[in-house]
């Protein structure tokens, strides 16, 4: 990575307001829409994993500016 897309991607972690976690594939699907920023994905640790991904998000925004369904959900 250049120096010029590390620099912007440390300013964008820096700006981040917000971090959520999500098995579901649709809700991270969603949240990336909503302008989240995707900072990891893992196994699920539990037992019933049944092979779920967890999802973990940041949002680089005003909290204010989340959907309603963001703002209810996450």
């Amino acid at each position: 990575m250049d120096k010029i897309a590390m620099d912007r991607s440390q300013e964008v972690l820096l700006q981040i307001t917000k971090i959520v976690e999500t098995e579901c594939s649709q809700d991270a699907s969603a949240l990336l829409d909503e302008g989240f920023v995707l900072l990891a994905v893992n196994t699920n640790v539990f037992e019933d994993s049944e092979n779920r991904f967890v999802y973990a998000l940041g949002f680089p925004k005003p909290l204010d500016k989340l959907s309603d369904w963001a703002k209810s959900n996450f």
